[in-house]
């Protein structure tokens, strides 16, 4: 019984357990679920997020001034985490030199001591020697009273003779005591009156001998006595002597301690003194090192919790693309695939679009227009090289585009084209920021630069205008002039102040305006483009609707389409453009070698996909065309030299002018230089023509203003001094080769003959004037010229103006001011950019470098200089001239290493005042009158004003080198 309900029970229990299992798995899905339905709900927010953010980009990408403050921002937080590790090291530094100046401090302290103990030494050595000296005046002393009693002894015995003789002449004595006694009173007599003496001594001479005998007892008696009070002398002395040398030693020795007192306590003090310092900069660095070890550890946590938030939403999103790979990162193959299904494929047109009879009517007339056109035949094999170089630079396998999701969810957003609005927000969903997204994935993975040299950010702009430099009021787009123009433009974001770079023009037409059989009909190889056809010339005004039906008038649209894209070509000298329908896209090229034929490919991206294998389907898909004219464009576009430019223009056909008209316009005979150029091709060298040469020094270009000598320390003095006598090794001239005069009218020679050699457009523009650095061939002389457009000229005829207020401090203060230029004196323009041509320039001498810490540590001035002393001066300068600058920021303050000092520039805003000569006095009651009431009140504003720039300007110098006040 039991082995048969056994198996029952095993049955039993395992459908129990499958049951249990079920459940679980059902509870799995269910969670499962969960997960991804809350991960789609946080890829919706992302994607809300996303799309914020996208708008935020757009707004951000609007002010670009905001963006370079906050780079500016992030690269001065930079520099301030430099400077605090700068500063930790510094602290490590000076805690070491502390350590070394306490041991040096201590090693100080023993040498001092040491020396102590030598000089105690030496004072025990200068002791003993005194000792010693006076142990041998002791033996001197005894010597000298042996000598003293031998002296007695022989000083007795001669008395004891002398009295034996005495007692025998004391008779003759006394009846010579008489004598005796005057000769001993007229002793001082006899020696001045010697022969008075020798007679008395011929008169005495009987009694010489017993004399003789007295003197000679008397001689003894008196070197006795002097060898007594020799003797007696020389012991006090020797006494003194040694009272002196013990007061002496005693009085050294006490100094010696004294000293070896006070070195002792001041190499206690300093050590003491040492030892707080270093005791605080441990202090400090183990202060430092605690709060980097906390940053360090909070910044570990951080670290930990963002990897460990990371990992959980890697594996949740692993869990959710496990089940939906839709929710991937794309490919780039994928990406460009689903933009032409989820987006490009879904154009439609609104039936309602052009019935009204709203069909663009561009005026063109008066603008250039190509004279051939030829199809571009080799473009799909030049495309197909273009995008097989983006493939291979972005690996197949690299997951970093939106996902397909996403893609899917911008196509619910396509609207049907209704008007030229629509087509244009079509463009940007299904074209645009594909392209974009693609750039900036490419770039990222262009390590090598391979297509992408340095960073470069492409963008689209409706229209030039907002980009476009030197802007003037009157340079706003014609009533009639397309609003559909658009550029891609590239910038580069590390590089400041710099104008962006148009890469190619994109005209957009309705598809309704122009359709695909308008264009495949209208666009056919001809040598007569501009032709207009006479029957539309004769069209009645009551048939205009009927006419703008047909097909002729479909042409004529078409060819308009072409010249308006042509034309902004030209005036952007770019040689790629695009017309585009949406259904359709006609890509154009120029060759500048032969700049009157336009070569066009129509490219249809449905209809080439559809028919295409499924491995060139992302090559042939708009955004696939797009992304590879982008590269070609960024990779071999070339801008002709100015001459060619100029010559070119001058042989171009405009729409609807007679030849006459273009015959009868002045042509400029091309130089030799320029037919060079036109003979290589014409490329573009925006800085293939930077001369070798330096700027010239401030007081070279004043000395050429005023007439004076060369500056020898100018970096293009001998370039100066170009003659036989100087080449044949003769000195320097003290002058220079030519006068002002004479240096201008060489200038403007040299712009006549060529626009192409010595002059270089720096790529940096303001409101009013761009930058050149320009060079006199002739003679080398180097400087900067700020050029403008015909509608500020009147904005730098006043800057010059201001200039010569500022003559006495010019070369100082303010650049050297060497004259103007107006180029259509020579007949002839310098294109920057698009429909901004330059006609007038001022030249000067250059200003110096932008205030920044970083170039102010290279050139080793950044502790030298006194800046905001020197900027301060700089200013005061200027307003004591009468000038207020108005316009002082970061850009018009400059360091010139020629002078070491700030120069401003940019006066085009300045305003000139005079101040109020002083009143009151007698003798000026007729010349001046007192200040009216209204005069203090402007006087007094004035003031506030110079004062304001004071203070903006030590502001901004302090911030710019982040000085610490």
């Amino acid at each position: 019984m039991a082995l048969i309900l056994n198996p029952q029970n095993e049955s039993i229990f395992l459908r129990q357990r499958i049951q249990d299992l079920e459940r679980q798995i059902q509870e799995r899905d269910r969670e499962l679920q969960q997960e991804r339905e809350r991960a789609l709900q946080k890829e919706k927010e992302k994607r809300k997020i996303l799309e914020l953010d996208e708008q935020k980009v757009r707004i951000f990408e609007q002010s670009q001034e905001r963006q370079q403050k906050n780079q500016h921002t992030k690269r001065r937080n930079e520099k301030r985490q430099r400077r605090d590790q700068q500063r930790e090291q510094r602290a490590a530094k000076r805690e070491r030199a502390l350590q070394q100046e306490r041991d040096q401090a201590l090693e100080q302290a023993e040498k001092t001591a040491r020396l102590a103990r030598e000089k105690e030494v030496a004072l025990q050595q200068e002791r003993d020697r005194a000792l010693q000296q006076a142990k041998e005046r002791e033996i001197t002393l005894q010597q000298a009273r042996e000598r003293e009693m031998t002296l007695q002894l022989e000083r007795d015995m001669a008395l004891e003779q002398a009295q034996d003789r005495d007692r025998q002449a004391q008779e003759r004595e006394r009846a010579l005591q008489y004598e005796r006694d005057r000769a001993l009173q007229h002793a001082q007599e006899r020696e001045r009156t010697l022969r008075q003496a020798q007679e008395r001594d011929r008169a005495l001479r009987r009694t010489e001998e017993r004399d003789r005998a007295l003197r000679r007892t008397e001689e003894r008696d008196r070197a006795l006595r002097l060898a007594q009070a020799r003797d007696r002398g020389l012991e006090l002395k020797m006494e003194g002597a040694l009272r002196i040398e013990r007061v002496k030693a005693q009085c050294r020795e006490e100094a010696l301690q004294r000293e070896r007192d006070r070195a002792l306590q001041q190499a206690q003090e300093r050590e003491k003194a040492l030892q707080q310092e270093r005791d605080r900069a441990l202090q400090q660095a183990q202060d430092g090192q605690r709060q980097a070890e906390e940053r360090a550890r909070a910044l570990k946590k951080q670290i930990a919790r963002a990897s460990q938030l990371q990992c959980e939403r890697d594996r949740a999103l692993q869990l959710v693309r496990k089940y939906d790979p839709a929710l991937q990162y794309s490919t780039l193959n994928e990406y460009v695939n689903e933009c032409h299904d989820s987006l490009f494929s879904k154009l439609t047109i609104d039936p309602n679009a052009g019935r009204s009879g709203d069909v663009s009517t561009t005026k063109i007339r008066g603008k250039w227009q190509p004279e051939k056109l030829l199809e571009w035949t080799d473009f799909l094999s030049e495309q197909r090289v273009m995008f097989d170089l983006v493939c291979d630079v972005i690996p197949p396998e690299l997951r970093e585009f939106p996902r397909l999701t996403t893609v899917r969810d911008d196509g619910t957003k396509i609207v049907p084209i209704a008007d030229e609005k629509t087509l244009e927000r079509f463009v940007e969903e299904s074209i645009e920021n594909p392209v974009k997204h693609i750039m900036i994935g490419l770039q990222s993975a262009d390590k090598l630069g391979r297509v992408c040299k340095g960073e470069v950010r492409v963008d689209f702009i409706n229209h030039a205008e907002h980009t476009k430099p030197l802007k003037t009021e009157t340079t706003s787009p014609q009533p009639g002039e397309p609003v559909s123009t658009r550029f891609c433009i590239c910038r580069d974001p590390s590089v400041a102040m710099a104008s962006s770079t148009l890469l190619y023009v994109w005209e957009h037409r309705a598809p309704y305006d122009l359709t695909i059989q308008h264009l495949r009909s209208a666009l056919w190889p001809t040598t007569s483009f501009g032709e207009v056809t006479e029957e539309l010339e004769s069209t009645a005004a009551d048939d205009v609707e009927e006419v703008s039906q047909s097909p002729a008038m479909a042409e004529e649209r078409v060819k308009h389409a072409v010249t308006q894209t042509y034309h902004n070509m030209m005036e952007s000298c770019l040689e790629f453009g695009i017309l585009t329908t949406g259904q359709a896209i006609v890509f154009l090229h120029v060759n500048w070698d032969d700049p009157q034929t336009l070569y066009y490919h129509i490219a249809e991206p449905a209809l080439d996909v559809a028919k295409a294998p499924k491995r060139d389907a992302a090559f042939l898909s708009a955004v696939g065309q797009y992304v590879a004219f982008t590269i070609m464009a960024l990779t071999k576009s070339r801008k002709p030299l100015q001459e060619r430019r100029i010559r070119v223009f001058k042989t171009l056909s405009k729409w609807g002018m007679p030849s006459r008209l273009l015959s009868s316009e002045p042509r400029n005979a091309a130089s030799s230089a320029t037919a060079k150029s036109l003979q290589n091709g014409g490329e573009n060298r925006d800085n293939a023509q930077d001369q070798p040469y330096s700027y010239c020094s401030q007081k070279c270009l004043l000395g050429l203003v005023q007439g004076g000598s060369l500056d020898l320390e100018c970096p293009n003095v001998r370039h100066h001094c170009r003659s036989d006598a100087d080449e044949a090794g003769a000195g320097l001239p003290k002058r220079h080769p030519v006068d002002h005069t004479e240096w201008l009218r060489l200038l403007q020679d040299q712009f006549k003959q060529s626009l192409d050699e010595a002059i270089t457009y720096q790529s940096i523009v303001g409101a009013r004037g761009a930058l050149f650095k320009v060079t006199l061939l002739a003679y080398g002389y180097t400087f900067v010229s700020k050029g403008t457009v015909a509608g500020h000229i009147k904005h730098l005829e006043h800057e010059t103006r201001t200039y010569e207020r500022l003559k006495p401090i010019q070369g100082r203060y303010v650049p050297v001011f060497l004259g103007t230029i107006d180029l259509r004196t020579v007949d002839k323009d310098y294109w920057i950019y698009f429909e901004t041509y330059v006609v007038h320039m001022i030249f000067m001498s250059w200003g110096g470098f932008l205030l920044d810490e970083d170039k102010m540590y290279q050139l080793e001035v950044l502790d030298d200089v006194a800046w905001v002393d020197e900027g301060i001066e700089a200013i005061d300068a200027v307003h004591e001239a009468g000038v207020l600058h108005r316009d002082v920021r970061w850009a018009n303050i400059l360091y010139n290493p020629h002078t070491n000092g700030i120069m401003l520039i940019d006066f085009e805003r300045a305003e000139l005042f005079n101040e109020p000569e002083p009143s009151g006095e007698e003798s000026h009651k007729e010349e001046s009158m007192p200040m009216t009431a209204e005069q203090s009140q402007i006087w007094k504003k004035i003031v506030d004003r110079a004062r304001d720039e004071n203070n903006a300007l030590e502001f901004i110098i302090v911030d710019a080198l982040e000085l610490r006040n």
